[in-house]
């Protein structure tokens, strides 16, 4: 799986609302999905914001972002939402996995278009 990478969670804020934006190795998450998107002409690209927690009851955070959230179900956590800032309307989702001492982020996915491959991208694995 390759050296683990640094996972930050900051809160930024667009449209005068709070966006909870994970950075990969000190990189925008949203920047990445949408370059890699857009290198392969998939359409929408990039449409991607930070979760917004005033506009969907995810539940404890450690638990969303460990993929024992209540939404997606069955151990995938969504991690990006729409540019609308609405989740489900526009989500990327990955499968969670962890253990003692990792974290890993696998088979990354846009759930409404599940023919895009992601598979160059991911998987991420974080300390």
């Amino acid at each position: 799986m390759g050296a683990a990478r640094a996972l930050e969670l900051r809160a930024v804020t667009v449209d005068g609302l709070v966006e909870v934006v994970p950075y990969v190795d000190g990189r925008s998450l949203v920047d990445v999905v949408g370059r890699f998107e857009s290198a392969r002409g998939y359409s929408p690209a990039g449409a991607y914001g930070g979760l917004v927690p005033a506009f969907f009851r995810y539940g404890d955070a450690a638990h969303q972002w460990y993929g024992r959230g209540r939404v997606p179900a069955g151990g995938r956590a969504w991690v990006l939402a729409c540019d609308c800032h609405e989740a489900g309307c526009w989500p990327f989702e990955v499968a969670v996995a962890a253990d003692a001492t990792t974290v890993t982020w696998r088979d990354l996915t846009q759930p409404f278009r599940p023919e895009w491959d992601y598979s160059a991208l991911g998987p991420f694995t974080f300390d």
